[in-house]
């Protein structure tokens, strides 16, 4: 009794787990095939054979097919049972297709009972085309339930996979899982353009934190990596630069800057104080933020000054000590 106690809290959760999809398939949740692909998960291979032993309701034993392949940095690796031979050169032709450059390490091993021939090797087809779309991962396959994992090799190629594991799929086949992560990028940078009549988005995003404004140019890329609280970091940036008549924002990491022209002087102080306030623990911020009064003074400055410093230096040449007739400033008459 004491050697079995031990085990109790795994049977639990294994039975847990069983009526859970019991109750999908009453409720229209999920297939019979998807409750047998999410059961093969937690069970072992039969001995002897490329099999695994799944009870269904009736509590009669059936037995599935289980085939694998597994992409690391420099190969594939091919893992469970195939019918035949010339089934193995058929599957081992589809990796070259789509794996022209990588090593392969085949240790499939014949076995009888695989579903239907085309439709097996459809569903083998089908896996390996999303692995494809992977930097690194598995697909995997409980007779013809499809099971795949990892992290895309890029935004379009997690595009991609999400849209071809949404269907429509080959015939036969269901998808027992799929936890696909958007490509990692380090750092996760987001930068946010806004002028008088438009908004350019460019960089990473995790969620779309839009507010509305005509003209918008997005190009952010999906990706994974981002530091932790990055959407409300995105969020209190955006709506910073949005009090701002022209800017810019940046995160990069976990560094917010920003940069613009507010309406009036209290605008940009009060804007200052905001985004620090907002913005989530460990994030910092640089802020260089004039106003109008501001940049007209400088607009100013930057024509009279020019302006001065060539009558001093024309001044002796002038008859009578005559000064140069000055152009009117910021379109006056």
């Amino acid at each position: 009794m004491s050697e079995f106690r031990p085990r109790l809290p795994l049977l639990c959760f294994v039975a847990l787990l069983a009526l859970v999809g019991a109750f999908g398939v009453r409720a229209g949740f999920t297939t019979e095939s998807g409750l047998r692909a999410a059961q093969a998960w937690l069970v072992s291979p039969l001995p002897g054979t490329g099999a695994v032993k799944v009870a269904d309701k009736s509590g009669r034993q059936a037995a599935g097919y289980v085939w694998s392949a597994t992409r690391i940095e420099s190969g594939i690796r091919l893992r469970g049972s195939i019918p035949t031979d010339e089934d193995r050169r058929t599957v081992l032709g589809m990796v070259k297709a789509h794996f022209p450059d990588l090593e392969v390490e085949d240790r499939l091993k014949i076995n009888a009972g695989a579903p239907p021939q085309d439709q097996w090797l459809g569903a083998v087809s089908f896996g390996l085309k999303q692995l494809s779309h992977l930097k690194r991962g598995s697909a995997r396959l409980f007779d013809v339930a499809l099971k795949v994992d990892g992290e895309a090799r890029s935004a379009a190629d997690y595009i991609e996979v999400k849209k071809a594991l949404a269907g429509p799929l080959p015939t036969g086949l269901t998808i027992a899982g799929a936890r696909i992560r958007p490509p990692v990028v380090d750092p996760f940078v987001f930068v946010a353009d806004l002028g008088a009549n438009a908004l350019s988005l460019s960089g990473s995003e995790l969620s779309r934190q839009l507010f509305r404004r005509p003209g918008l140019d997005d190009r952010l890329e999906l990706a994974s990596g981002a530091p932790k609280n990055w959407d409300e970091a995105v969020a209190a940036a955006l709506h910073a630069l949005s009090r701002l008549e022209s800017g810019k924002i940046a995160l990069s990491g976990l560094a917010v800057t920003i940069e613009g022209v507010a309406p009036d002087k209290g605008t940009a102080v009060a804007v200052s104080y905001q985004l620090r306030r907002d913005l989530p623990a460990l994030f910092s911020t640089s802020e260089s933020i004039s106003w109008k009064e501001a940049a007209a003074a400088q607009d100013i400055a930057a024509q009279v000054i020019p302006r001065i410093k060539e009558m001093a230096r024309t001044e002796g040449q002038l008859p009578g000590g005559s000064l140069p007739e000055l152009l009117p400033l910021l379109g006056s008459e």
